[in-house]
C-alpha cells in the first residue's frame, strides 16, 4: 500500500506533507503509514480516491490492474511547448463520446503589461531588545545602548 501511495505522491510530484494536507489528514499520519508504523485506514484511503479521481480503486487498494481509472481522460500541457498535447490516461483506445471530447486551447503569445511599480517605503527599525534563551531553561536580555 505505502508503495502506491509513494507512487501517486511521485506522479503529482508532492512532498509527504503537501500529499497529506491534499488529502485532508494529519501529516503524522502519512509519516507513519509511509516508515510502515500503521496501515492506511478505509477513512485515508477514501479521501485519496476523493481527492485523485482519477486514480483506479482496485489499483491502490489491491495492486491490480492499471494505476489510472480507464473512464479517465486528462489534458496534459507541456511547459513551453506551443503545440497542443493531449494524453488518454488508462487506455490505448477511448471510447467516442461528446463529453470526452478534447477541445483544442488556441495558443496565444504572452503579452505583458507593463505596470507602474510602486514602491513602499517602511520607517527604519531598530533593535530594542534581544532574549537569548538556553536549554538549561535560563535566558539573557540585551538592551542596545541609546546613542547620544
Amino acid at each position: 500500500m505505502k508503495e502506491r501511495i509513494i507512487k501517486i505522491m511521485e506522479k503529482e510530484q508532492m512532498t509527504p506533507s503537501k500529499f497529506a494536507e491534499e488529502i485532508g489528514i494529519q501529516r503524522s499520519a502519512l509519516s507513519h503509514i509511509l516508515s510502515g508504523r500503521n496501515k492506511a485506514s478505509l477513512d485515508v484511503l477514501m479521501k485519496i480516491l476523493a481527492r485523485f479521481d482519477y486514480l483506479n480503486t482496485d489499483w491502490l487498494l489491491f495492486g491490480k490492474g492499471s494505476m489510472f481509472r480507464p473512464d479517465k481522460v486528462a489534458f496534459q500541457p507541456q511547459l513551453f511547448d506551443e503545440t497542443e498535447k493531449f494524453a488518454v490516461v488508462g487506455t490505448d483506445e477511448p471510447e467516442y463520446s461528446k463529453e470526452n471530447e478534447l477541445k483544442k486551447i488556441p495558443s496565444e503569445p504572452n503579452i505583458i503589461d507593463k505596470e507602474a511599480i510602486k514602491l513602499h517605503y517602511m520607517p527604519s527599525r531598530n533593535v530594542s531588545k534581544i532574549l537569548l534563551f538556553y536549554s538549561d531553561n535560563t535566558f539573557e536580555t540585551f538592551v542596545p545602548q541609546k546613542e547620544e
